[in-house]
């Protein structure tokens, strides 16, 4: 008797370990190396007053991280930016880094324009908001962003920039996009006053 109950409390110890180790279904697709990025790597619009390019780049990324997106605000005279080749794992910057030697070549000349802040939100295509951040503050014209949801597996959604605010130091070059009409001429008054823009991007979210 004694022999059989130590052969049974044997078996029982050594089936716990995968008992305690079940992965949770609802992170099996983290567990297998799901990547997760925009349905387009490179988004580039004029915004709705016609001040700034706004791009959003994407790269792809592992979906435990989040999508890490950078948005880059340049003059609406700059070109259209490229695509990064097809099996780039990101595009999050303008250089390229040489590993070995420790040196930045730049890839693409992008004027961008500094920014005072921003706001953003994502919204799914039945209008719900999914993520939003408010009083965003670019530096040097770039605001890269990680974003975090509960589920990326929704398909199309908008990516709304709302209440960008020029930078004061750049009224010159905004009033000379506007054709010389003043626009900005509100720049040297109070915070309160500054001239807003904003855009909106149609896209969608992969998981791969």
């Amino acid at each position: 008797m004694h022999y059989i109950l130590t052969v049974i409390t044997i078996a029982i110890i050594f089936s716990l370990p995968s008992i305690g180790f079940a992965q949770n279904p609802d992170n099996a697709s983290e567990s297998v190396g799901a990547q997760v990025k925009l349905i387009t790597p490179i988004l580039q619009k004029i915004s709705d007053k016609g001040t700034y390019l706004i791009a959003i780049k994407s790269g792809q990324s592992p979906i435990s991280t989040g999508l890490n997106i950078e948005i880059v605000f340049l003059n609406k005279t700059s070109p259209y930016l490229n695509a990064p080749p097809p099996n780039a794992e990101s595009n999050l910057s303008s250089t390229e880094y040489n590993k070995s030697s420790g040196m930045v070549v730049p890839s693409v000349i992008e004027r961008t324009l500094p920014v005072k802040s921003y706001d953003i939100m994502i919204n799914s295509t039945d209008g719900k908001e999914i993520w939003k951040k408010a009083n965003q503050i670019p530096q040097g014209g770039r605001g890269p962003q990680t974003i975090k949801l509960d589920n990326y597996d929704i398909g199309n959604i908008t990516i709304s920039i709302n209440n960008i605010v020029a930078d004061p130091t750049v009224v010159d070059i905004l009033n000379q996009n506007a054709n010389n009409t003043n626009e900005f001429a509100a720049l040297n008054q109070t915070e309160s006053k500054l001239p807003t823009d904003s855009v909106k991007f149609q896209t969608g979210i992969l998981v791969t």
